[in-house]
């Protein structure tokens, strides 16, 4: 949810069009105009919107078959917030953002 609403319109040409979940309380529900799918439909709806991008924001032990569904669905590049690192083919780019380091730097340097 919450990079879904930080990124609604902030850049025109990129753009999340897709949410994927496995919690049916969210599926079928669209998230601040994103529609979220069931899980079991990502490589199709990954194939008919031309998706190759996408952000991996689950617990480390679902991270890895994660990102196996979305370089089967097509996907080529990985933004991966999950705390562990993915095994992709070499064509696919993982970015890691790691939100534990980003918040130690800043506590650092909070208390200067």
């Amino acid at each position: 949810r919450a990079i879904v609403a930080y990124s609604s319109g902030r850049r025109p040409k990129l753009k999340i069009v897709a949410a994927f979940d496995v919690d049916s309380a969210k599926t079928g529900g669209v998230i601040h105009g994103c529609r979220c799918h069931r899980l079991d439909r990502m490589s199709k709806v990954c194939r008919e919107k031309g998706i190759n991008i996408g952000i991996i924001t689950v617990p480390a032990n679902q991270a890895q078959s994660t990102a196996d569904k979305l370089v089967r669905a097509g996907v080529t590049g990985i933004m991966n917030f999950a705390p562990t690192p993915l095994h992709v083919p070499p064509e696919v780019y993982v970015e890691n953002m790691d939100i534990t380091t980003s918040l130690e730097k800043v506590a650092y340097f909070a208390r200067m």
